[in-house]
């Protein structure tokens, strides 16, 4: 392959990282990591949202990440179960011709919400937000990726503590 053609596969591969990945990177406008929005929660119920096919054929699956997310929860006295509250987490991943790939893991957490001008209307809306952009060898995704997920939980379980201590 000719250096040109190189240079032009990495720009192109490049952009699609930005593209596919760069968006769930930054939290939901209107949500992010603020603390406040957790306050008065009693506990989470796990959803696991979008999973990418290379996430799924390099070992990373719905029930893998939801029993990870419970059981770290669960260790940071967090409760777990049927909640009103929903912390989703979703992993999208952008390959590279080598074996190098990109993901982009974010943790959502959604509330009811209710509009200011009339409480009649109910949203199920993000309210906090967090997500890590990383690169990775093919055969250190899976370490990668609970690695990171337990760090992003660790920011919620330190900003739900901030807002839920007991007096």
């Amino acid at each position: 392959m000719r250096i040109e053609d190189q240079k032009k596969a990495i720009g192109t591969w490049l952009g699609a990282l930005f593209f596919f990945c760069f968006p769930c990177a930054c939290p939901v406008w209107g949500a992010g990591a603020d603390a406040t929005t957790l306050s008065g929660i009693e506990g989470f119920r796990v959803e696991v949202g979008a999973l990418s096919r290379a996430a799924l054929a390099l070992g990373i699956d719905e029930s893998r990440l939801q029993i990870f997310t419970r059981e770290h929860l669960r260790r940071t006295n967090i409760s777990v179960g049927d909640f009103p509250a929903i912390l989703t987490i979703s992993l999208r991943t952008v390959e590279h011709p080598t074996a190098v790939l990109a993901y982009c893991l974010e943790v959502e957490v959604r509330q009811v919400v209710h509009i200011t001008r009339t409480s009649q209307i109910q949203l199920l809306a993000p309210t906090w937000a967090n997500g890590t952009l990383t690169m990775v060898t093919r055969t250190s995704l899976v370490r990668s990726v609970e690695g990171a997920l337990a760090g992003l939980l660790d920011d919620l379980a330190r900003d739900y503590r901030l807002v839920n201590q007991n007096p």
